[in-house]
């Protein structure tokens, strides 16, 4: 799921459950990625509607991204892994 930031400020992006947080700079984009679970009926077993890879939250200069898979990255458009705490004022 691609996220970019559109404001004039800095944008906080939080990787849930794990309180990973990544900051993009005004025109700045990362894409966050997550892996379904071949085991079970859901692929995403943390979901509250149907089959829903991701949950979304936003507020002023932070979006809270939930994942529901077995785990997750974050990377930039080209795929580079980037780390907890990415541009970090």
């Amino acid at each position: 799921m691609p996220i970019r930031n559109h404001s004039d400020g800095p944008l906080e992006v939080v990787l849930e459950p794990f309180g990973r947080d990544y900051w993009l700079r005004p025109g700045e984009s990362l894409v966050v990625h997550t892996a379904g679970r071949s085991d079970g009926e859901s692929p995403w077993p943390g979901t509250l509607r149907g089959d829903e890879p991701f949950e979304v939250n936003y507020q002023p200069g932070s979006i809270q991204v939930y994942l529901n898979g077995a785990g997750g990255w974050v990377t930039d458009l080209d795929g580079a892994d980037l780390e907890c705490g990415h541009q970090r004022p």
